[in-house]
């Protein structure tokens, strides 16, 4: 199984969100073999968009096998009068994933260790399967990941992607069980992608500024 996951951060409107699944259901609808990979279980494609649009994700690809709709974080606390927070409970029965400690909720909302380890319980308390981001191997790797995604801070956003094997390097570091995933984050693109596939050892892709042009992002999902 190959992961491509689409984490499009606070960057689309509404306007731009229908326009982009418009367009990127009719690529997907009109390529057999993208359909086959997703229907067969060798492709899986995750959307995590702000969560406003989350249920317009899910409604439109309900009938897409292989399509997944994620949140981009949840939030430490259960539920109750905490205005604006987004609940583990009440994404519960609506994502199948969710990212949890991105680098920038770390860098620009100082989120901790300890808010991401409650995240995560939180998250398997509702069977949600987290999407974990670490940026070396001083970070945690809380053993209810379900994917974990490598997203060194240099190539977050830089358009400067990590070389090969560093990012190899970084996975025999981390020892992951070979049950979970490990993907790579940090300016991914359709031009770039095919060195890291060079073997089996990568799993596939956390990606975001590619993601947010359907042409771009379905030149992603053809390459898988």
């Amino acid at each position: 199984m190959k992961y491509l996951v689409a984490n499009w951060k606070a960057q689309l409107s509404y306007d731009h969100v229908k326009s982009w699944v418009f367009e990127f259901k009719n690529k997907v609808k009109n390529d057999q073999e993208v359909l086959s990979k997703l229907e067969s279980g060798l492709l899986s494609i995750i959307f995590c968009p702000s969560h406003q649009f989350i249920l317009y994700l899910v409604d439109e690809f309900s009938k897409f096998k292989g399509v997944n709709v994620g949140s981009q974080n949840v939030s430490v606390v259960k539920k109750g009068k905490f205005t604006g927070e987004v609940t583990a409970e009440s994404l519960d029965g609506l994502v199948d994933y969710s990212i949890i400690g991105h680098s920038e909720r770390r860098k620009h909302f100082n989120e901790n260790e300890q808010e991401i380890e409650i995240k995560m319980a939180m998250a398997a308390e509702h069977q949600i399967k987290t999407i974990l981001c670490i940026r070396n191997d001083k970070d945690v790797i809380y053993e209810s990941a379900a994917i974990v995604a490598y997203e060194p801070e240099t190539a977050i956003g830089s358009g400067a992607n990590a070389d090969f094997e560093d990012v190899l390097a970084m996975k025999k570091l981390l020892d992951l069980p070979s049950s979970i995933p490990f993907l790579y984050g940090g300016s991914a693109d359709s031009k770039n992608m095919s060195t890291y596939l060079k073997t089996n050892e990568i799993d596939g892709f956390l990606v975001g500024t590619a993601s947010l042009e359907p042409n771009e992002f379905f030149e992603m999902a053809k390459k898988m």
